[in-house]
């Protein structure tokens, strides 16, 4: 059977608060492909790993992550709404996200804003690691950015509709993520059916599904010839994997 790969998303994240280099740690352990994380930028031009635009939900503080120094991000406590054995857990720099996975797992970046991408390709190449990382958006001119700024590095096209694509919306929107130097076509699990997986197939397109927690969904992904998989419950998929793959 062709390698499934597998994607931790926010890295473990069942398993340990989302975006943290706890969560990117207990994932390495587990051993996929990928990780994956989001990054947004501090008041004072620091690129951090955090999901939303504000510190709200995942930290004890409040505050729009734009508005905040990075010396005030990390005060925070990213950790303790999780669990207590994760309280002082702080929010990383890509910089230390970066660091953490050289070596051992590529990292896949997803620009959560338009205009970071001249930075974050910066500090990857002066890491040298243009090799060991993937950078994925909603935002599709960062495609076309990236062809400029760094080739090499595959950009992740990502589309959020959560009803099932089929006939010509398929290929449509296949075919526009394509256009934007889409090397992988990253979509909501809810939307994948045979005709994105014929589609991508077509347009020499890898196709990513997230965000797939359950592994009835995990079984269904697999037997449509989806190859690479994102799931908060990583422990779960690779189980799944090992025993697809065995057959």
């Amino acid at each position: 059977m062709t390698t499934i790969s597998a994607i931790a998303h926010r890295g473990h994240s069942a398993a340990a608060p989302e975006n943290t280099l706890a969560a990117f740690r207990k994932a390495i352990e587990l051993g996929p492909e990928m990780i994956e994380c989001d990054v947004r930028r501090t008041r004072d031009g620091n690129l951090v790993v955090i999901h939303d635009p504000t510190v709200d939900r995942t930290t004890d503080g409040k505050g729009r992550v734009a508005d905040l120094t990075l010396a005030d991000i990390k005060k925070l406590d990213a950790g303790g709404w999780f669990g207590p054995e994760f309280a002082g857990e702080r929010i990383p720099t890509l910089d230390e996200a970066l660091e953490l996975s050289s070596g051992k797992v590529k990292l896949i970046i997803e620009i959560k804003e338009n205009g970071l991408e001249d930075q974050v390709t910066a500090l990857v190449a002066d890491r040298g690691m243009l090799g060991e990382v993937l950078i994925a958006s909603f935002h599709y001119q960062i495609g076309v950015r990236l062809f400029e700024l760094a080739p090499e590095i595959p950009f992740v096209v990502l589309l959020g509709l959560d009803h099932e694509l089929v006939g010509s919306e398929a290929v449509s929107v296949v075919d526009e993520a394509a256009a934007v130097n889409g090397s992988i076509f990253g979509l909501n699990y809810a939307a994948v059916s045979p005709d994105v997986v014929a589609a991508c197939h077509s347009a020499n397109l890898s196709l990513m599904a997230w965000t797939v927690d359950k592994e009835e969904d995990m079984r269904r992904m697999i037997e449509m010839g989806v190859r690479t998989i994102a799931s908060n419950r990583l422990d779960l998929l690779l189980r799944v994997l090992s025993e697809a793959q065995a057959r």
